[in-house]
């Protein structure tokens, strides 16, 4: 059963939806905040609290540079109590520092990708049947990959799991809203935006669909404030249709 309409751009969001990228973001963000320059490495201690603080935060987090951040509230023994108040945090560092820890972050997966690939290549699993729908949609213009994080990272990750994606079909966002994207991309034309991050959707919005992914890094509450959401069974029979 079709559970779009026939023709309407299908936006998909990469981490929490296609990519379960839970372990690269805490290891790579870790190494970040350690400052490690390069040489074998090291795993982050075992510290079962301090993981559950940082995978609690995940919901909240809209840009690479944000897990730096949350490793400062763990490293405190401390969880935003709403994303209103991490989002206040991220704010009170201003612009200028969020694009340096940013900067930090892609220079450590720039570097373990170069030198350590088969490692962090494996911290990034496809969620169940996602490789397999992406492939029968490899040659389909009508569906994108649209994402914080950068494209040609995504790229290489599709491809170690046998997904050849177009690169020109991985829209990376940038300083820029998700759906000023979808705007510009599908104009007035009939869209669908399947994301896990529940600010980033709008569900008045005229001709964009947006549906929360259930599966994905959803905080609590999440669910009962969507107008429409989706299962990972759902969603992969959905791309999986010419």
């Amino acid at each position: 059963m079709r559970l779009f309409p026939a023709g309407s751009l299908i936006f998909l969001d990469f981490d929490g939806v296609l990519c379960d990228s839970l372990e690269e973001c805490y290891r790579s963000s870790w190494l970040a905040s350690m400052g490690w320059k390069g040489g074998t490495p090291p795993e982050p201690p075992f510290d079962t609290a301090y993981r559950e603080r940082f995978d609690s935060c995940r919901p909240y987090i809209r840009s690479g540079e944000d897990y730096l951040v949350v490793h400062e509230w763990c490293v405190q023994g401390r969880v935003p109590a709403s994303q209103a108040e991490f989002d206040a945090s991220l704010q009170a560092k201003g612009q200028a520092e969020l694009d340096r820890l940013k900067s930090i972050l892609y220079g450590v997966r720039d570097r373990l990708l170069e030198n350590f690939r088969a490692l962090w290549l494996s911290w990034n699993p496809l969620y169940p049947g996602i490789a397999g729908a992406l492939r029968k949609q490899a040659g389909n213009p009508l569906v994108r990959v649209l994402s914080t994080k950068k494209a040609e990272f995504i790229r290489e990750i599709l491809l170690s799991q046998g997904v050849d994606w177009p690169l020109e079909r991985t829209l990376y966002t940038g300083p820029r809203t998700k759906l000023d994207i979808i705007a510009e991309v599908a104009g007035t034309a009939r869209s669908v935006l399947i994301d896990d991050q529940i600010d980033h959707l709008d569900f008045q919005h005229p001709t964009c669909q947006c549906y929360l992914a259930l599966w994905g890094y959803v905080g609590p509450g999440a669910a009962a404030r969507a107008k429409a959401s989706l299962t990972l069974e759902q969603t992969v029979e959905a791309i999986s249709l010419p």
